[in-house]
């Protein structure tokens, strides 16, 4: 039987690479509300699961009115990895078996309910994979802050804009600086 060991440390690994990018590309802009670090795990379909880490820049919010309900939106930024599933004779031809990096943009809504925030960004993918497997793919998570912790779900996924397209579905804990 193929396995591959994961190593547990791997995450962390990444987490640090991200957060290296992030600070080598200089300080947060000036309006900058702050930086978080998120990890979890991600799931795509048949219950295969993997860890994913993420370094995100949030911008100062900015209020706007939508349907007479007041609420405020804020750009952001993220680095993200997803690791590889380990290696199995059923999983091999699935392009399952090596990382996956990103860089993403786009914008965080909040202001709906208590804390609660969505954020809709689009992504450029390095090491594509049976998953995620075109260079382009859409992010939108759905999560909630508090004071310095936050807690998210996301899905990446292309849309079906090419195939496969499998997608991740990930739950991720944070805390925010």
């Amino acid at each position: 039987m193929w396995v591959r060991k994961c190593n547990p440390l791997r995450p962390l690994h990444a987490l640090g690479l991200l957060l290296a990018a992030s600070l080598m590309l200089g300080p947060p802009p000036a309006r900058a509300a702050g930086l978080e670090l998120l990890g979890g795990a991600s799931k795509t379909s048949g219950w295969r699961w993997t860890r994913a880490a993420f370094v995100a820049v949030t911008g100062g919010t900015r209020p706007f009115t939508l349907g007479g309900h007041r609420l405020d939106w804020a750009p952001e930024a993220e680095l993200g990895w997803i690791g590889p599933r380990p290696v199995t004779p059923q999983n091999t031809h699935e392009n399952l078996t090596h990382p996956v990096w990103m860089a993403m943009g786009g914008a965080r809504l909040s202001g709906f309910w208590r804390q609660a925030f969505f954020g809709f960004d689009v992504a450029l993918a390095k090491n594509r994979s049976g998953t995620l497997s075109s260079p382009y793919e859409f992010v939108s998570t759905l999560g909630w802050q508090g004071g310095h912790y936050l807690v998210a779900l996301r899905h990446i996924s292309n849309a079906s804009l090419h195939e496969p397209n499998l997608g991740e579905t990930m739950l991720l804990l944070g805390v925010r600086f």
